[in-house]
């Protein structure tokens, strides 16, 4: 059933407007990534971007879900990467973490999948 794929749909939806309107308008820093990123209008502005083209994808995706799902593998993919390749040297650091985003993508990398199964597998 399509509903499996238009739930992740929405609910990237539902993170991604308040986080690109944070990352357009300077806050993204604070806001986002909670102080614990070093902080970069450029770099702000190239994630707000990425995040950007997956809200219009996933816009799209609500009225044809199984032509964009790929967009839901690739945010696994791309989301599994930074925690392995930040969260984890940070955390075992004892640095300071983005806890909320952290939270947000491990969510999404847990939970995509088993979308992506029960809209194909089944």
């Amino acid at each position: 059933m399509d509903i499996w794929l238009q739930i992740p749909y929405a609910l990237n939806i539902a993170i991604l407007v308040p986080a690109c309107l944070a990352m357009f308008t300077g806050r993204g820093q604070g806001a986002v990534f909670q102080g614990a990123v070093s902080a970069s209008r450029g770099l702000e502005l190239l994630v707000g971007s990425l995040w950007l083209s997956i809200l219009a994808a996933s816009v799209a995706g609500l009225f044809l879900p199984r032509l964009f799902a790929p967009l839901l593998a690739m945010q696994v993919v791309y989301k599994l990467a930074w925690l392995l390749a930040f969260v984890v040297p940070t955390a075992t650091e004892k640095g300071r973490l983005p806890t909320g985003i952290a939270a947000c993508f491990a969510g999404i990398v847990l939970t995509w999948p088993v979308f992506l199964w029960l809209a194909f597998m089944r």
